[in-house]
């Protein structure tokens, strides 16, 4: 249209669209770099735009070593574009609103440093040379604490430095998913999904965010993560076949429950009736390291619950993706990260059309279910509203009475930052965080130097120590000296 718009048609309705040009391959650049950068003596010496990167962003990159250090400078060149005066509620009350009108970016130079060692990291956090932190299993008790509600708070220590904590559910996923494929495990019949049923109810995600996350998770209740559009909270997004509502939170539904299922299913009390023995069912994994096998063991103690024996089949990475491909898991262990805020981008993960084993699709469990795949169709073309709304619910019942994964956790960011650092707002969805943010550098320097005053005394007690026994050597020496002399 002009030289700085351009239109795009759409053959169709695609509302996603719009997410779409947020994606990195979508950001603009000039043909020219393009064209330079495609030629071969370049590329024999890998010149590339992955490590000549240009664009119209905030910051230029000066300096590129990932396994060092990565420092950005602010662009001089910069379009006009300032910092919102509009946001939630509560934004004007925590101060997130008070830089409203002013040009960005506010910080000049942003350096980045690989820190390969948590322990050294958090040290230099409390010390102020970072500004800010995640918070790492070691130093997680030092950090925060729970409360008697389950809230999570600093502790002491960290508010008395004034660190200030952010904490956000991700837009992922991760779930525990069945091949239904398989002839015991898969399949539509009512034996199969009600073994299924059973095993959700067993597998206690909620012990499993406090065991191995430190508390840092939600226990999933459909596919569809907090702050994408379908997300349901409260009693309305229950999934009631694994639990219950109960004076106003939500409650696993006791394993008697998951007994009778077991039973309806053919296998009371996880007896097989074709061995008479425990029925066997196999969970493939990539993961078989040290750190693995407390998880594992974890798994295998949940399926005990039921009289079912677990067998890990662990193997390396590339031959699991090939079973994978082939169809040849039984259980497996998948996750996904949104690539844009929309439910489309976690339903297709159980669109028949992208299954696994037929159509080399992200449908990892080869889920088929007509209704489903029609709603799905139906809802991608939807705009957000009531009617969207209803269509995901009436999916989400589907796949939580199918029960082709147990839906495991959605994890939570636990993030720290320095009282000098602002304009700090989690936003898992959004690459371009740091314009926004505002250093308070005079403060800053002022609480390093506090924190990091020189501590004289132990020099001064080994001087001391030193002295007290050199002292006594020397005395003798000069009297033998003597003694020599006469």
């Amino acid at each position: 249209l002009d030289k700085y718009s351009y239109k795009i048609r759409i053959k169709g309705k695609y509302p996603q669209f719009i997410f779409w040009l947020a994606m990195p391959f979508f950001a603009p650049m000039p043909w020219e770099a393009d064209e330079f950068y495609s030629q071969k003596a370049l590329i024999d010496k890998n010149i590339t735009l992955d490590w000549q990167p240009l664009g119209t962003g905030p910051y230029m990159l000066e300096e590129n070593n990932p396994n060092l250090r990565m420092v950005m400078l602010k662009n001089p060149n910069f379009h006009d574009e300032f910092y919102p005066s509009e946001g939630e509620p509560e934004d004007k009350v925590s101060g997130m609103l008070d830089d409203a009108g002013k040009r960005l970016p506010f910080i000049d130079k942003a350096i980045y440093l690989l820190e390969k060692e948590t322990i050294p990291y958090w040290n230099k956090f409390l010390q102020g040379y970072y500004d800010g932190s995640g918070i790492a299993s070691d130093s997680f008790d030092q950090a925060v604490q729970f409360t008697g509600e389950g809230e999570v708070a600093l502790t002491e220590s960290m508010q008395a430095q004034g660190i200030q904590l952010r904490t956000a559910v991700n837009s992922s996923t991760f779930y525990m998913g069945f091949n239904m494929l398989d002839s015991i495990i898969g399949g539509s019949s009512e034996p199969a999904r009600k073994l299924r049923q059973a095993i959700a109810i067993a597998v206690d995600y909620e012990e499993y965010i406090s065991i191995f996350n430190n508390g840092r998770g939600v226990a999933a209740q459909g596919v569809i993560p907090p702050g994408i559009f379908g997300y349901s909270a409260g009693e309305v997004g229950v999934n009631h076949y694994v639990y219950d509502w109960h004076n106003g939170h939500v409650q696993r539904k006791p394993l008697t429950t998951a007994s009778t299922l077991m039973q309806e299913a053919g296998y009371a009390n996880g007896i097989d009736p074709k061995t008479g023995e425990s029925l066997i069912l196999y969970l493939d994994t990539a993961a078989s390291g040290p750190d693995d096998r407390a998880r594992l063991n974890w798994y295998r103690k949940q399926f005990a619950k039921l009289g079912i024996q677990l067998v890990i089949r662990a193997t390396d990475y590339n031959r699991f993706q090939q079973k994978m491909r082939d169809g040849n898991a039984q259980i497996f262990m998948w996750g996904w990260n949104a690539d844009y805020p929309d439910p489309e981008n976690f339903f297709f993960l159980l669109y028949g059309p992208n299954a696994k084993v037929v159509h080399g699709g992200e449908n990892a469990g080869n889920y088929q279910n007509p209704e489903f795949d029609r709603l799905f169709k139906q809802m991608s073309y939807m705009n957000n509203g009531p009617k969207r709304l209803a269509v995901i619910r009436q999916m989400q019942e589907l796949i939580r009475y199918d029960a082709p994964w147990v839906f495991g956790l959605h994890p939570k960011s636990f993030s720290l930052y320095h009282s000098w650092y602002h304009n700090l707002k989690p936003n898992l969805m959004a690459n371009n965080g740091l314009k926004y943010r505002r250093i308070e550098a005079q403060k800053r320097e002022k609480l390093r130097l506090q924190w990091n005053q020189p501590v004289f005394w132990p020099i001064v007690l080994i001087v001391l120590l030193l002295i007290a026994l050199i002292f006594p050597a020397v005395r003798s020496f000069q009297h033998r000296a003597k003694e020599t002399i006469k």
